[in-house]
């Protein structure tokens, strides 16, 4: 019987593997009851307003969350196939003075992860994975304007509440993340928007 030298290596770099693509397709992913984005307001059943309590009463106990200055952001965390299976945020809440002030939901790049964050959607149909365009005429949104801010980005207003589409890859076309909250909450997604 003829044995490789390369063998034990062979069989390392398998274990290797099975075990990245396991932790690929692996991730908790919150309970989003209803599925639906309401502009402005609420992301999966979770709402501008509520305490933390209520926010993880309906999602589940985030994955980590990070106080900083002026505000907590609680993540929900899966590995990435993009960051080589580094665990990325997925979807969140950013809390000020221990009420939710926005919810962010954006693209896994997990192929666990991303066919339940599909199934979010906003009345007129827009989820990730839309084209921004299609955002924009279903909102009234005006045209993009210049440079990447103003290509990647589409905001609707609705008094003091926000919703944020964002296609940040070029050529700028597929929505990659969503956030709505306060307008002036100046954390996460809508930072500079008011």
């Amino acid at each position: 019987m003829l044995r490789s030298p390369n063998r034990g290596v062979v069989l390392v770099g398998t274990a290797v593997l099975a075990l990245l693509t396991a932790g690929l397709a692996s991730a908790r992913v919150p309970t989003f009851k209803p599925k639906t984005i309401v502009p402005g307001t609420a992301i999966g059943g979770v709402k501008v307003g509520m305490t933390k309590a209520q926010a993880v009463h309906v999602w589940g106990k985030p994955d980590r969350c990070q106080p900083d200055a002026k505000s907590t952001w609680c993540q929900y965390v899966a590995p990435s196939s993009a960051a080589n299976g580094m665990a990325q945020p997925f979807a969140g809440f950013w809390l000020r003075a221990h009420k939710v002030i926005e919810i962010e939901v954006e693209t896994a790049e997990n192929a666990a992860v991303d066919p339940k964050l599909a199934k979010l959607k906003t009345s007129k149909n827009i989820k990730l994975g839309s084209d921004i365009a299609k955002a924009r005429s279903a909102y009234g949104i005006g045209p993009p304007s210049g440079g990447e801010a103003g290509l990647s980005r589409a905001v609707f207003k609705q008094g003091k509440h926000c919703t944020l589409f964002y296609a940040p890859t070029p050529p700028y076309k597929l929505i990659e993340a969503i956030a709505v909250g306060n307008c002036s909450a100046n954390a996460g997604l809508l930072i500079g928007i008011s």
